[in-house]
């Protein structure tokens, strides 16, 4: 008779039995949906931590290739792995249970900051896992919402959540529902949401732009730089004085630590990043973040990036403030069949999965080097999406240098081929961000070699021009022919292994795995990737780009 031995899920302290089974397998069929995808060993979906217990590895075939995941000393891959005694795992980054997005929140107060904007403090029903720069929506009626963002850090207080809300006219939340509120009552929030936070980078100095309420969003971020004993500079964009409502903080701010200097940019002295260009900034070096009107936010990018700043080291807000949930809509339009989510699946934690594994493809692409192997590009790469706050990938990071890039993704590599002064780099990220899948892929190019320049120009366009024709409504498995024949009409050769794939909350493929290029329906936007390999016809030179389908 076989031992049995229990499995305790920290914290949820819920418990399933096993045998000589796969861990996996046991707690399938124990009814509990844990995260997995490929069964190989290779993509990290079931990773767990190790808190108590033995156990041992799965024993491979002959000739079978080891699991190439890498992992922790207390770390084990539920599909590779038996238990050897009763155990306690944690799963980073999952819960086993549905997760309350919504929570219920009693007002604390309320009070004017400046004749338009109102502090609201309220104290949600449970703590909440705020991260610095976030946003919650406030339910209304009819499904309507409202985002405001959390001008505090919770976690260094009693929980309380912190917003500053302007008054606006006719409103239907800032003049309607905000005027009638008061301490007792009770209010309805969701989330948190955003990409918009902080970066764990405490080497560069921050540069901070708001306007207006977008404060609000900065403030929490300014809060985490000032305990880091950052170096940090805040332009904060007005109409005129009174809209600096929070003067008394900074200006004492500016006293208690010498790193910190702020800069009060009213409307008619000009914008806050002209202001901020003329102050001698290193960008090359810098962390900027921005929140505010799109605008701003747009222009700021668009001159730091010219000043010298690192793509990835810019980074903002692009939430909607009002109206009816995309989500909600999004959600009632997808196929029952195919296109099926899971129950922590929102457009936003979407948007910041998307948003946060662009910023990081950007990171690691910056850090190759002339010479590099293959191999150590793959453990920067993984260092990166580790303190960028990824806790899994739910597939393999792909780095492929040269004369790899035309294998398909499940190829074995060399991790000793070395980067070429004049080379083609493909790099394919997966990671999962808060419970949320992020896929994003591009090539790089190192030299001025023609065809690797012409390689990289032929993909975008194909991958445009494959978008377009999804926005007429073809369907996937028309999407791919009509790439196939856009890539050889540019002379170059579509790879058909890469056949596009779903996407969801961690992990999609509880939910579905059918290939994009296999699907028989228009493919709803949010929910697929399109992913575009080409090839040269002859020689050993390959691109690949990669995105979520969104208008």
């Amino acid at each position: 008779m076989h031992t049995r031995h229990v499995i305790e899920l920290s914290p949820s302290g819920k418990t399933f039995e096993t045998g000589d089974e796969l861990l996996l397998d046991a707690m399938l069929a124990s009814g509990l949906s844990v995260p997995f995808s490929c069964r190989r060993g290779a993509c990290g979906s079931c990773k767990v931590v190790v808190s108590q217990g033995q156990y041992r590895a799965k024993q491979l075939a002959p000739g079978a290739p080891a699991p190439c995941y890498p992992l922790a000393a207390n770390e084990l891959l539920l599909c590779q792995s038996h238990a050897f005694s009763d155990m306690r795992l944690e799963i980073p980054g999952w819960s086993l249970d549905t997760p309350a997005l919504v929570v219920e929140a009693t007002v604390l107060s309320k009070r004017a900051l400046s004749p338009d904007i109102i502090e609201l403090v309220v104290m949600p029903d449970r703590p909440l896992a705020v991260r610095a720069g976030q946003y919650l929506k406030f339910r209304l009626v009819d499904g309507d919402s409202r985002c405001f963002s959390i001008a505090n850090l919770p976690a260094d207080g009693d929980g309380r959540l912190v917003f500053q809300i302007r008054r606006v006219s006719g409103g239907l939340f800032s003049e309607a529902l905000l005027g009638n509120l008061e301490a007792g009552d009770l209010l309805q929030l969701e989330g948190p949401f955003g990409a918009c936070t902080w970066q764990d980078d405490d080497a560069a100095p921050v540069v901070l732009f708001a306007t207006g309420t977008g404060y609000a969003g900065i403030k929490p971020i300014l809060l985490t730089a000032l305990k880091r004993n950052v170096v940090v500079t805040f332009y904060w964009g007005g109409a005129q004085a009174t809209d600096f409502y929070d003067r008394a903080f900074l200006d004492q701010s500016v006293i208690d630590h010498a790193h910190f200097h702020w800069h009060p940019v009213v409307a008619t002295e000009g914008r806050v990043q002209d202001v901020a260009l003329n102050h001698g900034h290193n960008w090359e070096a810098a962390q900027v973040y921005a929140c505010g009107n799109g605008g701003m936010i747009s222009q700021t990018r668009a001159q730091c990036l010219a000043a010298g700043l690192p793509s990835h080291r810019f980074v903002a807000e692009a939430f909607v403030p009002s109206g009816q949930s995309n989500a909600d809509t999004l959600l009632g339009s997808l196929d029952n069949t195919w296109e099926k989510v899971g129950p922590r699946y929102s457009l936003d934690g979407m948007l910041a999965a998307r948003e946060k594994t662009v910023r990081a493809l950007a990171a690691i692409a910056s850090q190759l080097t002339v010479g590099m192997t293959t191999g150590a590009a793959l453990e920067m790469a993984s260092q990166q999406l580790q303190a960028m706050g990824a806790s899994h990938t739910w597939h393999p990071t792909y780095i492929r240098f040269g004369d790899d890039t035309v294998r398909p993704s499940r190829d074995g590599i060399d991790p000793l081929r070395r980067l070429r002064p004049s080379d083609i780099v493909v790099v394919d990220l997966g990671p999962v961000w808060d419970g949320y899948e992020g896929d994003y892929g591009d090539t790089f190019i190192f030299g001025e070699a023609p065809l690797h320049h012409d390689c990289r120009k032929v993909l975008h366009e194909v991958f445009d021009e494959t978008r377009d024709a999804w926005l007429r409504g073809m369907t996937g498995c028309e999407l791919y022919d009509f790439a196939e024949d856009r890539a050889v009409a540019k002379g170059w050769r579509l790879s058909r292994n890469l056949a596009g794939h779903r996407l969801a909350d961690f992990p999609h493929a509880l939910f579905g795995d059918k290939a994009l290029a296999d699907l028989a329906i228009t493919p709803s936007e949010m929910v697929w990737v399109l992913e575009i390999q080409l090839c040269h016809p002859t020689l050993p030179i390959g691109g690949f780009f990669e995105d979520i389908l969104m208008r």
